[in-house]
């Protein structure tokens, strides 16, 4: 398996590897491990992180993750989504 297919795996199935409930700090070791950049909002409890796809062409597909954690630092909800960026 390429680490191209491998990456794109890891990123597709990141809401399966970070359940609800798992510390702030396991999910960010999920991002790190998927290649994901990533920062933590204090003031709404997100996690943001970003993917970047290809770097060829006009348009790159990205994929963005939102994590929502509660007041205990604990995964409540996970977004991913495919984001299409251009120049």
């Amino acid at each position: 398996m390429s680490c191209a297919k491998k990456d794109t795996d890891c990123v597709q199935k990141l809401a399966e590897r970070i359940r609800v409930g798992a510390s702030e700090s396991e999910a960010e070791q999920v991002l790190d491990q998927c290649g994901f950049t990533h920062s933590f909002d204090q003031r709404t409890g997100m996690i943001y992180a970003l993917e970047r796809g290809d770097k060829g062409g006009l348009v790159k597909q990205d994929w963005s993750a939102k994590i929502k954690l509660d007041v205990g630092r604990k995964v409540t909800s996970v977004n991913v989504e495919k984001v299409f960026t251009g120049p």
